[in-house]
This record gives C-alpha cells, structure tokens and sequence, in this order.
C-alpha cells in the first residue's frame, strides 16, 4: 500500500480547511442577505402597517365629524395652506367652492393630531360637490368617480407613497398637490383611480362611500327625532303618555288617526309640539329629513317605530 507523502497531507489538509472557510463565508453571505432581505421587508410591512392605520383614522374621524355637525353629512373643507405656521395650521379653509375639492387633510379640524402616513408624509384630502351646505341627506349623490366606477366616494383620502421621479417634494411644494400624488388624481377633477405602473404611482386612497358616511349620519337623525327628557318624541311622550300621529302629507303636522307615514316635526293637532329647539327643526326641515323616515306606530300609539336607510330605532313598549 503506498504511503501518502508528508507534502501531500499538508496539501490535503490545507486544501480541506479551504474549504470550510469557503463554505462559511458562502453561508454568512446568504444569512447576511437573506437578514438585509428581511430587514427590508419588515420595514416596508411598517410603513404600510402604518399607513393603513393613519388612513383608517382619518376616515374615522371625517364620518364621526361630519355626523356631530348641525348639518349632518357636511364635509370639511381640505386644509388652509394661510396657516402653515401658526397654532392653528391643520384647520380646514372655511369655504372651498371650487368642487371637488382637493388639498391636505384638515386634520386640526378633525381633532386628530398632526396624522402622518408610514413615510411620514401627511394625508391628503378631496370632497365631493353637494356635502359642504344644506340640503345633505339620504338623497344627496355622490359625485367622485374611483377606477371609472360612478358616484364611487363622497370623499377620499390619500396616502401619497414614496416621491416618485420628477416629484420634488421641497418645502416649497409641500402644498403643491402634482407632486405628490400620481397621474389623474392630481388633476383636480372628478375621476380618480386606486393603481397604475409601480414607475408611475403607489398612491394609497381610502375612500369613503355614501354608504359608510350615512350609516352613521342615519343613527344621529334617527336619535335627534327621538330626542330626550326636553325634546322630540320622548318629551312628547312623557307630557302626553303616547306618540303623535303620523304625518302623511308632509306639512309637519300630524295627521289625526293616521298611523304610518313620516314623523311629524310639530307634533300632533291636538297637541302641537314636539318641542325641538329651533336649531333642531331646522336641521330636519332644511335638509329634508323628516320625509326620507318611515314612521309607524300600533293602535295604542305606545309604540313607534322609526326607519332611515338600513336603520331602525323601537321606542315604546314591545308587543
């Protein structure tokens, strides 16, 4: 049997530790990318994670806004640019009669903080025509178009994602909505769109439909003809031990012996008061309200029940 040479074990040897070191530096190069690869994922899933939530709390706080308002379903205007710089940057202009309206969130309005999307830039904003004044309810349409589908949002709100080339975001432009958000949703027009060319636009909307704002809108007409201790039907009820009639022809009073129609806003003939404030009338009459609700109470006039949408509010005892 032939002996191996002393050189050719060193060789050997020297050849085997080559190896090793190959092998460990191939696999700290794959752990080392495959960690950069993580790494960056993670980020990205962070922005975006916090992106959604920003979006999310921005709709939240428009739907819950425009609902406590003396007009129900009134949209704030986008934010002043007049008052970047003072205490009171973040407040919406105090009219925008160039619909649809486009600008940065009024977020100072909305009571909502400076609210900034996962790259840390701020939201934007656009408002449909037909819910800045009075007549808003159930009727009122929606007028932005979202991916060419009609009457898609009441408004929308934007994520404006990375710059993308050719969008200089200086504090010069900062209010400059061309370089901020990509193709037709900058144009100031009606039609908007949710994608494109990734080399073109990572816009992000949250829309928010006629739906989503009237779910809510709904529950505080609903409730405002309900009322409490000092007005509408509960106050109605606790003076006379029952509900008013109906109203059927819509003049605002109830019609003696009529039970199904709309919820009269004077109350009934032989008492004629639902004792709403002035303010509160005005809500319901200006905006047409008092129509668009079903009304119907049983024989003993004990039990109403009102429906606005796909809402439905009981008062009364039940069968």
């Amino acid at each position: 049997m032939r002996k191996t040479s002393p050189c050719a074990k060193k060789y050997i040897k020297e050849s085997g530790a080559a190896v090793v070191i190959f092998i460990f530096l191939i696999t700290l190069t794959i752990s080392i990318l495959v960690a950069q690869n993580l790494s960056v994922t993670g980020l990205r899933f962070d922005r975006e994670r916090r992106t959604a939530l920003a979006l999310a709390e921005a709709k939240t706080a428009l739907i819950g806004w425009s609902a406590s308002q003396n007009t129900p379903g009134i949209l704030p205007c986008p934010e002043d640019v007049s008052l970047i710089g003072t205490p009171n940057e973040g407040s919406s202009k105090s009219s925008c009669n160039s619909l649809p309206s486009m600008g940065r969130l009024p977020w100072k309005t909305l009571g909502i903080g400076d609210l900034r999307d996962g790259n840390g830039d701020k939201l934007w904003y656009v408002i449909s025509n037909g819910f800045r004044a009075s007549p808003i309810n159930l009727n009122s349409l929606s007028q932005l178009t979202v991916d060419n589908q009609q009457q898609a949002a009441v408004a929308i709100i934007f994520s404006p994602g990375l710059a993308l080339e050719g969008q200089n975001r200086s504090a010069a432009n900062s209010t400059n909505v061309h370089y901020y958000l990509d193709l037709i949703n900058s144009s100031g027009n009606n039609g908007f769109v949710t994608k494109g060319q990734a080399d073109h636009f990572n816009d992000q909307l949250k829309v928010i439909t006629k739906n989503d704002l009237f779910k809510v809108v709904n529950f505080r007409i609903l409730g405002e003809i309900r009322g409490d201790s000092s007005q509408g039907l509960n106050r109605y009820f606790s003076s006379y031990g029952n509900y008013p009639f109906a109203d059927v022809n819509f003049d605002g009073d109830a019609d003696n012996n009529q039970l199904i129609g709309a919820p009269s806003y004077n109350g009934s003939l032989l008492a004629n008061s639902l004792f709403f404030s002035t303010q509160k009338k005005q809500m319901l009459v200006n905006n047409g309200w008092t129509s668009l609700v079903q009304y119907s109470l049983n024989e003993d006039r004990k039990k109403v029940v009102l429906i606005l949408g796909d809402q439905l509010l009981v008062l009364g005892s039940l069968p």
